[in-house]
């Protein structure tokens, strides 16, 4: 019965994964990351341009971490939610077969959805 909640659960976290648009996120926070090294060296661009810029940057990089954050969260929350209707299943999910066993649940799952949602 793990082994079937488990696949669901691997689905669901792939599915929220990919919704939620995790990649985007991640890579809009090294994108502002990035902006922001490259400006703080400059010197061309006045302190006061800088310190209207930094504070903008800053708030991006929160909203994006908090939407990350958010992201886990629901995915954590999922395994505790089945871990309180099925006892046991998270210590089945963090051996180390469980974890194999996601991973390659989620793997399956994202090749079977390429061909399912087409």
């Amino acid at each position: 019965m793990n082994h079937i909640i488990l696949f669901i659960i691997c689905a669901l976290c792939v599915e929220i994964f990919i919704n939620c648009k995790f990649i985007y996120v991640l890579n809009s926070i090294l994108n502002t990351t990035r902006k922001v090294t490259k400006i703080i060296p400059q010197q061309n661009i006045s302190d006061h341009w800088k310190e209207r810029a930094i504070p903008a940057y800053a708030l991006k990089i929160m909203t994006s971490s908090l939407q990350i954050f958010l992201i886990l969260l629901v995915m954590i929350i999922l395994f505790v939610i089945a871990d309180y209707i099925f006892e046991g299943f998270v210590m089945h999910a963090l051996t180390l077969f469980g974890i194999m066993e996601s991973i390659i649940f989620a793997f399956v799952y994202i090749f079977l959805r390429k061909f399912l949602f087409k």
